[in-house]
């Protein structure tokens, strides 16, 4: 086997002297933990080490791998531009990746230099993986790199990303290691870079106990409620790491774990076997098979209508037909009728795995019932909202689907006749117009509705000559 095995490290600049002027020591265990690491790096001695970084270059939909023949960085960004490296990177594992990603369907972009300059970015080394391989080089430095940044994408898809890369390692027929570059919460504490929030904890506990004890599902399947809070940037490099180890038993030793400026630090590895275990990937398709079933047995018949309309329109490519449609399955009378014969403004939001994936809405009807207003949007939401790419046929039965059936707008004149959790809110300015939902995940007060609002109209949030209206909706999820 040419993969041996995965590191992960956290990639702090504060733990290289000359950034951290005296702070480094207060995170004297961490510094041995790297060290470690890195003794166990020039102990397998890897031709290749395919870093998996954070903070290159993240595009929202896809995953970005530099396409060059060397690669150099420093920490200018941090008051040192003498701290440098150049590296030579792994052309013919470059290749093969870009080979298995075509072949498996994964959303990737290759940056050269030219492409680079379109895209007005830099393709420089950047911290994420300058601080782990400086301290890697004081003891091994005979390797080639390939530079892979996380894009905006599903932990499931990532993690199946991952097992492209292991593929591709066995293809090019190089020994070589995955170093995934991970920091963990940074809100453990009130002085850190973030208030503390007690995800945070929970967060960084998860991770630690899910490598030693080899439960990687339970990092795998981690709560968007959880992580998202935590205010974290390294469960991503992690699931792509570990998704090279898919099917495969593993050794895990956890090097240290502390969070001395608030944000947890751990540095790890994971040697791979020969015996091979069942594939996560298997567990989670029956998981999902699961929970899809369960989820569809509550749904209300509003969103079964827009499901099945989302699902029609991106598996056959045409709109439901909802005459058909209502003759197929079994709704009650009184709300068929209200399906059919009521008018109102519909908003649909679409979640994958805790987090947006789609929303669009009218304020008011423009067609002519309710069920064709839920499949108009159903399909705007799915397919043309210009913050997502458009729903693949994959990703349908992990979609979680919400229905807001809107009530009619009454003008208010103050922000005390506003509630967050009870009424939407309508921010108007000339030909301005901002709309937000109530009772939304992190919006928990009128200012904050106004705020959100206004910068959905483009409206300045300084601007308190506004006209405002509240609503209230029937949700259905």
């Amino acid at each position: 086997m040419y993969l041996k095995g995965l590191g992960i490290a956290c990639h702090p600049p504060v733990l290289i002297p000359e950034v951290g002027e005296g702070r480094e020591n207060e995170a004297e265990k961490t510094i041995r933990g790297l060290r470690d690491l890195a003794m166990k790096v020039a102990e397998i001695k890897p031709e290749v080490i395919v870093c998996i970084t954070p903070h290159g270059n993240v595009f929202r939909d896809g995953v970005a791998v530099v396409y060059e023949n060397q690669m150099k960085g420093d920490l200018r960004n941090f008051g040192h531009p003498e701290i440098a490296m150049e590296k030579d990177c792994d052309m013919g594992l470059l290749d093969e990746l870009n080979m298995g990603f075509g072949k498996n369907n994964c959303h990737t972009i290759f940056l050269n230099h030219k492409i680079a300059k379109e895209y007005k970015i830099s393709l420089d080394l950047d911290h994420g993986v300058l601080v782990p391989l400086y301290f890697i080089e004081k003891y091994y430095r005979t390797y080639k790199i390939v530079h892979i940044t996380i894009g905006e994408l599903s932990l499931i898809e990532l993690y199946k990303m991952g097992k492209v890369i292991r593929e591709a390692i066995e293809a090019r027929g190089k020994e070589a290691m995955i170093l995934a570059s991970a920091d963990l919460s940074h809100c453990l504490k009130d002085e850190g870079p973030y208030a503390f929030n007690p995800m945070g904890p929970l967060f960084d506990e998860n991770i630690v106990n899910g490598i030693k004890d080899k439960n990687y599902y339970s990092i795998l399947t981690v709560p968007h409620q959880v992580y998202e809070p935590a205010g974290q940037c390294g469960l991503k490099p992690i699931i792509m790491g570990l998704g090279a180890t898919d099917g495969l038993d593993t050794e895990a030793t956890v090097f240290s774990y502390e969070g001395p400026f608030g944000v947890g630090y751990m540095s790890a590895f994971i040697d791979l076997t020969d015996q091979k275990i069942p594939s996560l990937l298997d567990r989670y398709e029956a998981d999902k098979m699961l929970s899809y079933k369960e989820r569809r047995s509550n749904e209300s018949p509003f969103v079964a209508l827009a499901r099945a309309t989302i699902n029609t329109w991106v598996q056959r490519g045409r709109k439901l037909n909802f005459d058909h449609y209502k003759n197929q399955v079994d709704i009650e009378a009184d709300v068929l009728g209200e399906l059919e014969n009521n008018q109102a403004g519909v908003f649909v939001s679409l979640h994958q795995h805790g987090e947006l994936r789609g929303c669009i809405g009218t304020t008011g009807p423009v067609t002519e019932n309710i069920a064709q207003e839920i499949i108009r949007n159903a399909i705007e939401a799915s397919t043309y909202d210009p913050r997502f790419m458009p729903v693949e046929e994959q990703e349908l039965m992990d979609l979680e689907i919400k229905v807001d059936v809107l009530g009619v707008a009454e003008p208010v004149n103050s922000i005390a006749e506003l509630d967050a959790k009870k009424y939407g809110v309508i921010v108007e300015k000339d030909l301005h117009r901002g709309l937000l939902l109530p009772d939304l995940e992190g919006v928990n007060t009128p200012e904050e509705q106004i705020a959100i609002a206004k910068r959905k109209a483009g409206i300045p949030e300084s601007d308190s000559d506004v006209m405002l209206q509240r609503f209230q909706v029937i949700r259905h999820q």
